[in-house]
């Protein structure tokens, strides 16, 4: 490997032949405020606006260009006199002569297929109520406004939303006032300072509103009617959030207020500035959240909207505040809130919740490495929406992580401060986040950001020791391929621990591929960790450890060395092993290593460890450990005492939605037929997000069968809540060779909701079926009339070119793949039914044949 290769650069997987870089977009003005008057017209889900713009024109080119797509332009003024426009259906053109500050009026209106989303009662959904919200990022705010559609242009902004009673409508800043119009109720809502065209946004709907006041701070719930009570669980913790990010930044909250709108058929979060917009999946009550315990019950948490919570409230600052250039440096924006929300978890769980969350972060990322890997930063993309990826989040914050302890918190801290301070209301780029570390350093960092950001991939260590006459030799090798930087120079610390159980730290700096150091030490240490502290969290780690070294391991006190053992363990199936499992299963402090331990045990999958998670089961009170548990137990095939504890806790209405969520997909994996029936009927189990619904759709789906297969179509019929409908979706991945099968999955690709089409996709994926590539290239080259997702959503169009891209591969492999294909899933039939054979004697008392 050398670096004339250069092949770091650019990664592997992600980039396509057609691929050209993408560059900072050039309007020629800029606005620097938008005065938007909409009224929605629910029956006919249309709108009316009149967007009216105070211009800078610096570049007059004889007109402006707007992006507006699928409007009707109803009359254009300048300075308050009719003009001259052209309009395409995706551009609108603005003639005029000079630079200079103009006025712009724009009147129109638009039946929204992106952008506004329209929730509306309907023959499937009869009860529901109405709601409109908006979704801008990344450009879709120009099928509601005709605007530059960038992140670049930044500016203030008034909306005046009118909407029929009983909908209140809520906005970016402060209201100034709501009237009274009858049948309509008018609401105005203004921000003074300027922000990009993306986080301009509003919801409306029947909300109830529940206010707090955050150290002089207004803070604003907007709750679907009803549901008020759940704010209280939901966000109890804002104060103590915008206080804690506001003390680490040093940059007091920088807006007039914060306000949540919770909606429906919403996909997580969207940090619209000041108002954030998020899924009303995150509202929960004390049942889901403590089912053990009363509330609040700090450390043993079910189910928690603190993460989604805190990582848009960041956003404030890192995104809203200063906001990226472009698209290519989308880190700015997501890998900050997303270490930011990680730094909370610090702040108020303690430093063992931290690091599983940040080991939780390196293995989201490290999934997605498998399939492709690219720079953080890089301006070869296609389409936005393919930089907003686990390599941009997950990846993003482990960089920040490994920067902030390579030059010390204080530095770290300063250097965000100055960054924050000096971009205010305004766009960055990453060159200016790295010299403002290198101000608040005093030290070059290019090294740095050359091989972490602008580089793809990241250190793959491998670490080996031996002990002779005294001395420790630790041997060091940089393992990574040719898709990341070709030798990392990065500082790694080393625990060693004694037989006393005592522990040192070792300090040292790795700059060549391969590194080998001698230690005086009196006697052989009983394990040796690497990065005990998680300080370098970019990076993955093989070491081969004896069962002996990470049993021992397993006594430290940090949790990233236990974890490492745990690891270890998981590869041995030995009684020491599982031992040492079942010790740290039992008995560890912390909840994510008894998790961990769990899971071990049932990758293991051997008989021996089935009593000890049994045993767990019946005295572990962490929800999520005991989620582990039941999750493990689905690994030990036709055991019917594994499938009698998880029945009992699948019916156990006392218990854990979740747990039991993950009892019923458990169940399925025993491949036991005789509780087909016991699965049905958790199909009724009410629960939070229909969660216990979809786990036991999950669990037929692993039993299989005709009769599985229709409980999973009927489930992907509209009338079901939309997550049980893309969980039923996604599973028929499994069953394509039935021609419903197919025809439904063909279907659910033009489904209106994106989350089900997007489950049908990932079916195709899971299904590999040559029979897609033909709908799967109209949808990756968007000639796919009719499919809404595809027409709207460039991801959608991404993820299907990718997935032909892998079923052409496995084609190339030839015919004798598929011979070998086939006779394994040949043999997988025959095992099933020699499964189902013996399920069947057993439940007649006839017994087990022999073999």
């Amino acid at each position: 490997m050398s670096f004339d290769k250069a092949t770091h650069l650019l990664g592997r997987g992600f980039t396509y032949p057609d691929y050209e870089p993408q560059y900072q977009r050039y309007y020629g003005y800029f606005i620097k405020h938008l005065a938007l008057t909409l009224r929605l017209n629910l029956s006919e889900r249309s709108i009316q606006g009149d967007a009216r713009y105070i211009i800078n024109v610096i570049d007059n080119e004889g007109y402006l260009k707007f992006d507006a797509a699928e409007m009707n332009i109803t009359s254009v003024t300048v300075n308050d006199s009719p003009t001259r426009f052209d309009y395409d259906g995706r551009y609108l053109r603005v003639y005029l002569s000079g630079n200079g500050e103009v006025s712009v009026s724009i009147n129109y209106s638009a039946k929204p297929r992106n952008g506004v989303h329209f929730i509306l009662p309907d023959e499937y959904y009869r009860d529901r109520k109405p709601m409109v919200w908006t979704q801008g990022e990344s450009e879709d705010n120009h099928y509601w406004i005709p605007l530059t559609d960038y992140p670049s242009m930044k500016f203030t902004s008034e909306l005046t939303i009118i909407v029929p009673k009983p909908l209140i409508a809520v906005s970016n800043g402060y209201l100034v006032e709501s009237k009274d119009l009858g049948n309509e109720t008018l609401w105005h809502w203004r921000l003074d300072k300027p922000h990009s065209s993306y986080l301009v946004a509003f919801a409306a709907a029947e909300f109830d509103v529940i206010k707090d006041d955050c150290g002089g701070i207004s803070v604003e719930h907007y709750v679907p009617k009803g549901r008020g009570e759940s704010a209280k669980f939901s966000f109890h913790r804002i104060c103590d959030m915008i206080k804690f990010f506001s003390e680490y930044t040093g940059v007091k909250y920088p807006w007039p207020n914060y306000k949540h709108a919770v909606v429906s058929e919403f996909g997580g979060g969207m940090e619209n500035t000041t108002v954030t917009i998020l899924t009303d999946t995150t509202l929960h009550t004390r049942r889901e959240e403590c089912p053990y315990d009363e509330w609040p019950c700090r450390g043993r948490e079910d189910f928690s909207s603190d993460g989604l919570v805190a990582h848009e409230l960041a956003h404030q600052w890192f995104g809203d505040l200063v906001t990226t250039r472009d698209w290519g440096n989308i880190w700015l924006n997501e890998a900050f809130a997303t270490y930011f929300d990680a730094l909370y978890t610090l702040h108020s769980r303690g430093f063992d919740e931290f690091v599983y969350r940040l080991y939780g972060n390196l293995k989201s990322y490290l999934d997605e490495y498998r399939r492709y890997s690219r720079p953080i930063v890089t301006n070869l993309y296609s389409i936005p929406e393919e930089m907003f990826d686990r390599h941009t989040y997950e990846k993003g914050s482990l960089v920040l992580h490994t920067l902030k302890n390579i030059i010390g918190e204080e530095n770290f801290r300063k250097g965000i401060n100055l960054f924050l301070t000096r971009y205010a209301y305004s766009n960055a780029e990453t060159e200016d986040f790295r010299k403002v570390m290198e101000e608040a350093t005093a030290k070059p960092l290019d090294w740095f950001f050359n091989q972490f950001v602008y580089s793809a991939g990241h250190p793959s260590i491998k670490y080996s020791w031996s002990y002779d006459s005294g001395y420790l030799r630790i041997s060091i090798s940089q393992t990574q391929g040719d898709d990341s930087y070709p030798v990392y120079r990065i500082p790694v610390e080393l625990e060693i621990g004694h037989q006393d159980g005592s522990m040192e730290l070792i300090k040292l700096n790795l700059e060549s591929r391969d590194t080998t150091v001698y230690l005086p030490i009196k006697e052989r240490p009983t394990y040796v960790c690497l990065d005990p502290e998680f300080k370098v969290a970019i990076k993955s780690v093989n070491s081969e450890k004896s069962i002996e070294e990470a049993r021992a391991e397993l006594r430290s006190s940090s949790v990233a060395c236990r974890l490492e053992a745990i690891e270890s363990l998981a590869k041995d199936s030995s009684s020491r092993s599982i031992d040492a499992l079942t010790e740290a299963l039992l008995n560890d402090k912390f909840w994510g290593i008894r998790a961990e331990a769990a899971r071990a045990l049932g990758k293991l999958g051997v008989t021996d460890a089935v009593k000890p998670l049994i045993n767990a089961l019946h005295v572990e009170r962490h929800p999520r450990v005991r989620r582990a548990i039941v999750e493990a137990l689905g690994n030990f095939k036709g055991n019917r005492d594994v499938a009698k504890v998880l029945a009992s806790v699948l019916v156990n209405s006392e218990e854990s939605y979740y747990v039991r969520s993950n009892a019923a997909e458990a169940l399925g994996k025993l491949g036991i037929r005789d509780y087909f029936s016991e699965l049905v009927k958790a199909l009724d189990y009410p629960s939070h997000n229909n969660v216990i619904t979809q786990g036991a759709l999950r669990g037929l789906a692993e039993l299989g069968g005709d009769e599985a297969i229709e409980v999973l179509l009927k489930y992907t019929q509209l009338g079901y809540p939309t997550l049980v409908r893309a969980t039923a979706a996604q599973l028929l991945g499994k069953f394509v060779d039935n021609r419903r099968v197919y025809d439904r999955l063909m279907e659910l690709l033009r489904d209106q909701y994106m989350r089900v089409a997007s489950a049908a996709l990932s079916a195709v994926e899971y299904s590999m079926d040559p029979r897609f590539l033909g709908i799967l290239d109209s949808i990756a080259s968007g000639a796919a009339p009719g499919f809404i997702a595809a027409e709207l959503s460039g991801r959608f169009r991404r993820y299907a070119r990718d997935i032909a891209v892998k079923i052409r591969e496995q084609l190339s492999k030839g015919a004798e793949y598929a011979r070998l294909r086939e006779e394994v899933e040949r043999v997988r039939e025959e095992q099933r039914r020699l499964m189902d054979r013996v399920s069947r004697l057993e439940a007649k008392g006839l017994g087990s044949p022999a073999y």
